[in-house]
């Protein structure tokens, strides 16, 4: 079981944000490049960003194991009308394939389902495993967007969304 540990001051972010670059390097690395990524921990991924984010209204979260252990992190906003919006969910490598996805989408679901919004994510067209994670959990494709986040550097994400459907009926 997971425990959803809210960060809330500097403190908490710059004790988390090791794990976050770790995370970071691990998955996408390969998927765009060192460059990209070392570009992206500096400017959205940086404990100044993520704090800026927490201060305008962003709920992070640390996800921590029973034997405390943090195993990744979670970000969510209510920013959209109608939608909330999950903006950060990564595992480490080492706490993949037991069980927790499940456990974290169970908790959107809840938080969705209560505030009457749908839950809205966005991933990385080349991230193949969060992809086959996300439409396991009932999640589709409604779009996607490429960003220049950088001369050269290209962001091209899939949209998704859940079946905002099946929380109109339980409401």
């Amino acid at each position: 079981m997971l425990m959803r540990v809210p960060v809330t001051n500097q403190a908490q972010v710059m004790e988390f944000f090791p794990l976050v670059a770790e995370i970071w390097r691990e998955v996408f690395t390969e998927m765009i490049g060192a460059k990209q990524v070392e570009r992206m921990l500096q400017e959205y991924q940086s404990p100044g960003a993520i704090w800026t984010e927490i201060q305008a209204g962003v709920r992070y979260f640390t996800l921590v194991q029973e034997d405390g252990k943090t195993v990744g992190y979670t970000a969510y906003s209510l920013v959209k009308p109608g939608i909330l919006y999950i903006s950060k969910l990564y595992l480490h490598e080492k706490a993949r394939g037991q069980g927790f996805m499940r456990e974290i989408f169970t908790w959107y679901d809840d938080l969705a389902r209560e505030s009457n919004r749908r839950q809205q994510l966005r991933v990385n067209q080349n991230n193949a495993n969060a992809i086959a994670v996300y439409q396991h959990q009932g999640f589709q494709i409604v779009g996607q967007e490429e960003v220049m986040i950088a001369p050269g550097l290209v962001m091209a994400d899939y949209i998704f969304e859940n079946n905002c459907h099946r929380f109109q009926d339980s409401i």
